[in-house]
């Protein structure tokens, strides 16, 4: 529940073009941080890097080779994307995604 009103607060402020705030510190131990699916935080840090870069959506989608289309559901939250589409539109930027495994606490 509580990772389904973050999803849709952070894909209202992407279609907005707005930018993310930055997590808040958790506040004793009653507080859990809420993670976000794989898939959902590549596309955070993709929009992120995106608007570091400061370029037109036009630009973006000649650098990374996809239709001007595909860019809001690229961004989107709600819709799947294949990580080949996310990882080229980084590398458009200038970045590279890494999946890291660790032990779970």
């Amino acid at each position: 529940m509580a990772q389904d009103l973050l999803l849709l607060t952070i894909d209202d402020f992407i279609r907005e073009g707005k930018l993310l705030p930055a997590p808040s510190r958790r506040r004793g131990s009653k507080f859990r941080a809420v993670p976000l699916p794989i898939l959902q935080a590549a596309k955070v840090d993709l929009y992120k890097a995106f608007l570091n870069a400061g370029i037109r959506k036009e630009e973006f989608a000649r650098r990374s080779g996809l239709a001007k289309s595909n860019f809001e559901r690229l961004f989107s939250l709600r819709q799947n994307s294949s990580l080949d589409h996310i990882e080229a539109g980084l590398q458009a930027l200038g970045k590279r995604l890494y999946v890291e495994a660790r032990n779970a606490a």
